[in-house]
């Protein structure tokens, strides 16, 4: 989890050696993949890049015009380069329960491949493609961390049955077994839960934007940036609270932060849960929207030379076990956008 900037010591000037980095860096081959939220959001606005739906989030590697955008992505890389941003807080010692404002583990903050991590500070890989927790009787209760870098998802069973799909790049903390009256887990990134019923003990889901509490229902959490936290319902009912309201959904609704409110609306289910079945889908969504998920599964940046195609919108489906070729290869047969791999950048023509 991404520290708050005012926590951030500001840069010291830069020497000789460092000048001649940042002046590297204004090169596309030299910024591999920038963390540029903030620069981003400003160059979309002058763009005039308002679709609602045209939104991004932390950790997506960012996509770009050339020219001068492109050179805002350098320093913007260069700086968090020599800030030194760190993802997650130190460790606590209090494992008992799950800490409501805060992430608990340490984190690296880039990981290879799924990573089991526990509050004593021990770190392994997750086996396969799914795990399922034992119920322990009388060990101390620990928690656990699992994380999930670019390119691959993770299926987890927790101690009393309930189901997560973690997608990619995310990070979720959870108890080993719950005890006590509630059922708390906490969320950066996007999961789909399937929660075991239990009327005597709610389960909720934290993350930075909203809270989730349910009994018994399945589940999309969104939580990557403010701009894009969402909690999408498939059956049962859930409550989702935020800074100043909450609301109740029913099956097929989306409740979405807006500011310190949230936004309520019916939607079709169906595309928020494919992809834990292993599909990229996309429907009448903006390409803009699909090149930045591209861009996270696949690990590489996005240059779109003509601005005006980030709005066009496309039903889009490829499986996600395709390789990058192979997906850019689907999009460009629907004959709407040409998209070509040039030195590791996805260039929209």
């Amino acid at each position: 989890m991404k520290q708050d900037n005012k926590n951030i010591e500001e840069p010291q000037p830069l020497n000789p050696h460092e000048q001649w980095e940042l002046r590297e860096a204004l090169s596309r081959e030299h910024v591999s993949c920038p963390d540029i939220d903030g620069q981003w959001q400003e160059v979309r606005e002058k763009l005039e890049l308002t679709d609602e739906n045209d939104t991004d989030a932390d950790g997506v590697v960012p996509m770009y015009t050339r020219s001068w955008v492109r050179w805002v992505a350098g320093i913007a890389a260069t700086l968090a380069l020599i800030i030194g941003y760190r993802f997650w807080t130190s460790p606590t010692t209090s494992v008992a329960h799950v800490d409501a404002t805060s992430f608990a583990i340490n984190v690296p903050d880039e990981i290879d491949d799924v990573t089991l991590s526990t509050a004593d500070g021990k770190q392994q890989q997750a086996s396969g493609s799914q795990m399922k927790l034992d119920q322990p009787s009388s060990a101390p209760v620990q928690l656990m961390a699992l994380s999930t870098p670019r390119g691959k998802d993770y299926h987890l069973t927790l101690a009393d049955g309930t189901q997560v799909w973690l997608n990619a790049e995310s990070h979720l903390e959870f108890p080993d077994r719950f005890t006590g009256d509630m059922r708390e887990v906490r969320l950066q990134g996007e999961a789909y839960f399937e929660v075991t019923r239990d009327p005597k003990r709610p389960f909720i889901v934290y993350s930075d934007f909203l809270t989730t509490r349910v009994l018994g229902t399945a589940f999309n959490v969104r939580a990557r940036s403010g701009r894009d936290a969402s909690v999408t319902l498939v059956s049962g009912r859930v409550l989702v609270k935020c800074q100043e309201a909450d609301q109740v959904l029913t099956p097929g609704q989306q409740a979405s932060l807006a500011g310190s409110q949230l936004a309520v609306k019916t939607v079709d289910t169906y595309p928020y849960t494919q992809w834990k079945e292993g599909f990229f889908y996309f429907d009448n969504q903006s390409l803009f929207n699909i090149m930045q998920e591209l861009a996270r599964w696949y690990g590489v940046n996005v240059s779109f030379d003509d601005t005006s195609k980030m709005h066009v919108r496309l039903h889009f489906v490829v499986e996600r076990n395709k390789s990058l070729g192979e997906a850019i290869a689907n999009l460009n047969a629907l004959g709407i956008v040409h998209a070509r791999i040039e030195g590791g950048v996805i260039v929209i023509d």
